[in-house]
């Protein structure tokens, strides 16, 4: 099985050079629940050199129908393991490092951070504290693309080092334990995240200082500047 035979569709599209930065890049994601599913299996595919998994949770029923890297053999078993036996069964040619850690254990970050580079981070997370603790791990070369859900809708944007979730989700409450959610916002959301996470890595970032939101119910797209500079 030759890598060249499996990216060939998108590498006609995008040519040597950005193939060559994607093969070299590594991302984190955090959280593997519906978006996380959504992005590690499009970054997976595309041939992104490295990913980092993190979640410290474990596969329930109630995640099948929107996280779709699970099936029912996988409940009860960490999110990081299945997602990363799930990814390993498509190609060979990423690098999987599983982290099954909790966002907000100070401790865990920084250990992750001193062990491993990375390029770029997914936040893939469903609630405000985690994002905002998970921004301790950008440093100045380092991005990170953001998205949400709930119910029907979703929004996408870029912050790097000097921006901060903080800013746009000021005085907001975290939802109850349970979101609501419909499967399709989410790969919706989740594709438009793995473009922006391309384009972060091509230097060509499309939703700094910028917000997407996408409503399903009337396809209404809102894309709208925003300040997040602390």
């Amino acid at each position: 099985m030759g890598s060249s035979e499996i990216f060939s569709r998108h590498s006609m599209f995008l040519g040597e050079e950005k193939m060559r930065l994607i093969r070299e890049s590594s991302i984190v994601v955090a959280g593997l629940g519906g978006l996380g599913s959504v992005v590690c299996d499009s970054l997976y595919r595309l041939g992104v050199g490295k990913l980092i998994l993190i979640d410290n949770k474990k596969v329930d029923l109630p995640d099948l129908n929107r996280q779709s890297l699970y099936t029912s053999r996988d409940i009860g078993q960490a999110k990081v393991k299945a997602a990363a036996d799930r990814l390993a069964d498509i190609h060979s040619y990423t690098e999987i490092i599983t982290a099954r850690i909790d966002i907000r254990d100070e401790n865990a970050l920084v250990a992750l951070r001193d062990e491993h580079s990375f390029d770029g981070i997914a936040d893939c997370l469903d609630n405000y504290n985690s994002r905002f603790d998970l921004e301790n791990l950008l440093e100045s070369e380092v991005f990170m693309v953001h998205g949400g859900v709930k119910n029907d809708f979703g929004q996408v944007t870029t912050i790097n080092k000097g921006r901060s979730l903080r800013t746009l989700y000021q005085g907001e409450q975290d939802f109850p334990e349970i979101i609501p959610v419909v499967p399709q916002i989410v790969k919706i959301i989740g594709s438009v995240m793995t473009q922006e996470i391309v384009n972060n890595i091509f230097g060509e970032p499309q939703l700094l200082d910028k917000l997407v939101i996408f409503e399903l119910a009337d396809f209404s797209l809102y894309k709208q500047k925003v300040d997040l500079r602390l």
